[in-house]
Formats: C-alpha cells, structure tokens, sequence
C-alpha cells in the first residue's frame, strides 16, 4: 500500500514538474519586429495616427538627405529631429495589437536613432540607419501614411531606404554610387 502512494506521489510530483516547467513564451507580446522579413501585420488606424507617423517619416527623410550628403554632423542632428518627432506620436490613438505593434516599433526606432547620435563615424551611423530604414518601412507599412511611399534597396550595401521619389538617391554610399539601387516595393 505504500509503495502505492509513494508512485502516485511521485507521478502527481512529475506532472506538477511538467507543468511549471512549461513554456510561456507565448504569454509575451505578439509581436515583435523581425528585421529579416518583409512580412508584416497591417492595422486599420486612424488618419490622426496616420498623420503623426508621417511626420516621423517626413524628419526620416530628412535624415536620408544627411546621409545622401555624407555629413556625419547633419545625420547626427537629423536623427535627434526625427526622434523628438517620434516621442510626439500619440500612441493612444492605436489600440489592442496596433498598440503593442507601436510600442515595438518606438522602441526600435528608438534604439537606432540614438545609435546614430551616439556616434560621429558616418560608417557606423549608416549601418544604424539601415536598421532604423528598416523599421520605418514595417511601421509605414503596418499603418500607412496616406501617402506614395517608395522602399528602395541597394545591393551593394544590403540595405534599404524609404523615399517619396521614383528616383534612386542612395544613402549609403552618397555621391561614389548615388544611383546604385532599385525600387522593391511602392507603399500608397
């Protein structure tokens, strides 16, 4: 009888064991930005947010513009820009999934953008830059803008850009191969 329950002891130990011992990564927010897929979530937001977050891809760019000139201390300055303008969104107007979607994307916005000020190398500056072109083409493309949006690529530096031209003005490597790139996707 008591080997009995000593083995049902141990058993219900062993489940209980499973049990905390589960996985709950899935309790963690939905959503976190993958860097390396195009695949993203969109949500219907309003044109007030809309708004908001096209003027953070406006002072984007703007700071496109800095790099396309190869001025470290214009890139430096346009990247703070664009992160007041960031810090300026009214993240309220979005709800639920949209919301938590927001806050990744802030907070990678974020992250990169203060990257780009912490450092004077234009080298370095522009490889913070793809991550944050990068994230302003998920957040363009969760939300929209109400507005054309091209989302360019330069093979040679592996990296892509946002722009309201047709025209390929490559960031990346400024006037050496200012028109090294292509068109890979048109947001309206």
């Amino acid at each position: 009888m008591k080997t009995k329950i000593l083995g049902m002891v141990f058993g219900v130990f062993i489940l209980l064991q499973g049990v905390v011992a589960q996985d709950h990564s899935d309790h963690d927010m939905k959503m976190k930005i993958n860097h390396d897929s195009d695949e993203v979530q969109q949500f219907d937001v309003s044109t007030d947010f809309q708004k908001q977050l096209n003027t953070v891809y406006q002072a984007g760019l703007k700071l496109t513009e800095a790099f396309i000139a190869s001025d470290a201390s214009a890139t430096t300055e346009q990247a703070e820009a664009m992160l007041e303008t960031l810090k300026k969104v009214d993240m309220s107007l979005v709800k639920g999934d949209a919301h938590m979607a927001w806050m990744d994307y802030t907070k990678s916005l974020s992250d990169g953008l203060n990257k780009i000020m912490a450092s004077s190398d234009l080298e370095a500056q522009r490889k913070s830059f793809s991550f944050v072109s990068e994230t302003l083409y998920k957040a363009v493309k969760t939300y929209g803008i109400g507005e054309t949006v091209y989302y360019q690529y330069c093979p040679m530096y592996k990296a892509s850009w946002l722009s309201s031209a047709k025209d390929i003005n490559n960031p990346y490597y400024g006037s050496k191969m200012l028109k090294c790139g292509s068109t890979k996707e048109v947001l309206n």
